[in-house]
């Protein structure tokens, strides 16, 4: 079984080389290279994640030390490669290596469209303009009570990611900023580490709108792992079935992929407690009675045909 990993916060282990080595399995940490090949992975989204401290006058020259780690991850670890269009999946879908695709989470950085274009040069291809704070792109959805919407930069961001095809990530953002970027922009756009609202209502989860259009423009919601999200008291794998099923039944299984949010979150359900256990989720779909077909498609076909929408 072939994986597709839609977000990932692994970049910022290497904070802490005394205890992490990604040649290593590392118990305390949810992914390195060892436990990405047990777990069959082909692409995995790489998120470079500023902390709340950096921000805002510090998150341009965080963001770019955090690029600069991912570049030079990829210089020593030669069993990945960077994926920058739909012409690298496929090069490397005929390959024993694992494809990395550079996203931000949080546009702090990105203060224009000139901004945005130096990035896409270094190969970030997703971007979220929020994490949970405000910004001058958006309110995140920790201004939920706000609810602000985009701003005139941001709309003019979203405009010029879509035009250099640069993944559009609504996970994080106000509702109000989900609804301007559906009416900023026509191409598909991914919530990366989104859970459905109405199995487990914490506001960092899409309501059935949010689900209903992001299937009606062919998006994807990639399914996170925090427990948090799942269910409001303790979350099993059982629990996240629940998730898929209720966005398949809305906006159908072609929208349903893997988030996760490994790295990103403090912990997990049991069996999934790192990126080597996904296969635990798989066995759990056929118990439910889910196809081998199905489950195909939530762990790489989907991430695969949306790549090719957008790129190819």
């Amino acid at each position: 079984m072939l994986t597709i990993i839609g977000h990932l916060d692994t970049l910022l282990n290497f904070d802490f080389p005394e205890i992490y080595d990604f040649e290593r399995d590392n118990e305390n940490f949810h992914v390195d290279l060892i436990k990405m090949k047990k777990a069959g992975v082909k692409i995995a989204v790489f998120a470079v994640f500023v902390e709340p401290e950096y921000k805002p006058n510090n998150a341009l020259e965080r963001t770019i030390q955090l690029i600069d780690r991912f570049h030079n991850i990829l210089e020593k670890y030669k069993e990945l490669e960077l994926i920058e269009g739909w012409y690298d999946i496929e090069r490397v879908m005929g390959t024993e290596k694992i494809g990395v695709i550079l996203a931000i989470e949080g546009a702090e950085a990105v203060f224009d469209d000139s901004a945005l274009r130096v990035f896409y040069r270094l190969g970030v291809r997703m971007i979220s303009l929020t994490w949970n704070q405000r910004n001058h792109l958006a309110d995140g959805i920790g201004e939920y009570e706000a609810n602000g919407g985009i701003t005139i930069a941001g709309k003019s961001l979203v405009r010029e990611m879509e035009r250099l095809k640069i993944i559009i990530d609504v996970s994080h953002i106000s509702p109000a900023g989900f609804w301007d970027i559906v009416s900023n922009t026509g191409s598909p756009f991914v919530a990366s580490h989104s859970n459905a609202y109405g199995i487990c209502k914490h506001r960092r989860n899409l309501d059935d709108d949010q689900i209903r259009i992001i299937g009606e423009r062919k998006g994807v919601i990639g399914i996170n792992f925090a427990p948090e999200f799942i269910n409001t008291k303790k979350a099993e794998i059982s629990d996240l079935i629940k998730h898929i099923d209720y966005i398949r039944d809305i906006a159908g299984l072609n929208t349903v992929v893997l988030g996760t949010d490994y790295d990103g979150i403090k912990n997990t359900p049991p069996c999934l407690e790192d990126i080597s256990k996904i296969k635990n989720l798989a066995e759990e779909l056929y118990i439910k009675n889910y196809s081998k077909k199905d489950v195909e498609k939530i762990f790489y076909e989907n991430w695969l045909a949306f790549f090719k929408s957008i790129w190819a």
